[in-house]
């Protein structure tokens, strides 16, 4: 096993132990919510995003993992909340996520709703109760908040409903759509989680803006990887993907791109940044 999977699969570990402590409810939170809450959570998840906020916390020159582990809970948090709400019949209506019932399918439509609602909120809770300077919080907070608002996974959300519901785009303007709709989903969510670790960490701003674009990059590679893996699923006939857009060496193509440059500006903040350099390369040949 090479340096990153072990140093993945440490990290893995270390997000879920703190998971597990957050979602230790009392008798405050109603005993349906909290099951329903852990169950989404606590179901097989790569972490991808705790993972690189903490690698970037860690790139960034920060030692106290305290400072550090609300946050990375909190971002599992929110990218829970946003499966569930993607699961939704009024959303993608998906009956299964990660190989089980999706949340509305193992409880209810309204338990799976309420159960996003209280994840999120959650996340901001642990953001807010985090040890360390108010200003670097303050920053990371306001850079997690952009990236899931209206301009950013909210509004690739609506982009994507919009994708399913209406006609099919002519092919010279259905790349652009998607891969819009694939940077707000998704790309800037990524981005966030590694400026967010080194922002706690203490980086520079020109540091956390070249982390910003290569972020971009890997979250882009993600969705991309994630559409090749996904193209001889039923479910994904009729939708709008950068397979269909572009087809699938195009497709292909563009994601060994964005894994350079991801690579590259990884590589080009020195050493410290090894570990997040190796990230594009495993998501590139990922088969799951």
């Amino acid at each position: 096993m090479s340096d990153l999977k072990r140093a993945v699969e440490s990290d893995r570990k270390l997000v879920d132990v703190r998971l597990r402590r957050e979602l230790r409810f009392g008798a405050e939170v109603p005993r349906k919510l909290a099951a329903a809450m852990r169950y989404a959570v606590l179901g097989p998840g790569k972490r991808i995003r705790p993972v690189l906020t903490l690698e970037a916390f860690r790139a960034a020159g920060g030692r106290d993992l305290a400072a550090v582990l609300p946050f990375c809970a909190g971002i599992e948090f929110i990218h829970t909340f946003s499966l569930i709400h993607d699961d939704l019949p009024s959303m993608d209506d998906d009956d299964f996520r990660r190989g089980r019932p999706s949340l509305h399918r193992k409880f209810d439509e309204a338990t799976a709703i309420l159960a996003a609602d209280g994840l999120f909120a959650y996340a901001f809770e642990l953001f807010a109760r985090a040890p360390g300077p108010a200003e670097r919080k303050m920053a990371a907070v306001r850079t997690i908040g952009s990236a899931v608002g209206p301009s950013g996974m909210t509004g690739g959300q609506m982009l994507d409903i919009n994708e399913v519901r209406s006609p099919k785009p002519e092919a010279r303007t259905r790349a652009p759509r998607v891969l819009e709709t694939h940077r707000k989903k998704t790309a800037e969510f990524i981005a966030a989680a590694v400026v967010v670790g080194a922002i706690l960490g203490g980086a520079a701003p020109a540091v956390r803006r070249r982390l910003r674009q290569a972020g971009l990059a890997l979250g882009m590679l993600f969705q991309m990887t994630d559409d090749l893996l996904d193209v001889e699923q039923v479910s994904e006939v009729d939708r709008t993907t950068v397979v269909s857009a572009l087809g699938r060496t195009r497709a292909a193509g563009r994601a060994e791109t964005q894994a350079t440059k991801s690579e590259r500006l990884f590589r080009s903040l020195g050493s410290a940044y090894r570990m997040l350099a190796g990230f594009p390369d495993l998501i590139l040949h990922r088969r799951s």
